[in-house]
């Protein structure tokens, strides 16, 4: 999957702990585009939640298919 170097500035300041409104501050960007970005990306990957999303993303980022099992 695409991220747009937004996307991808966002995912990483949140990862870091960061929230909504110090990540938005940080990029000069405002808390509704965050949301807008947020859901966007939950809706492109077909999760409900910020959890499943950072779930997906971390396992797309690890070269495996969401979803999979762990091998045994």
């Amino acid at each position: 999957m695409e991220l747009t170097a937004r996307e991808r500035a966002i995912l990483r300041l949140l990862g870091e702990g960061h929230t909504d409104g110090v990540v938005a501050e940080r990029l000069g960007i405002s808390l509704r585009t965050i949301a807008y970005t947020m859901r966007s990306l939950m809706d492109r990957l077909g999760v409900e939640n910020r959890f499943q999303l950072g779930l997906v993303l971390g396992a797309a980022e690890a070269g495996e298919p969401a979803g999979s099992e762990p091998p045994e």
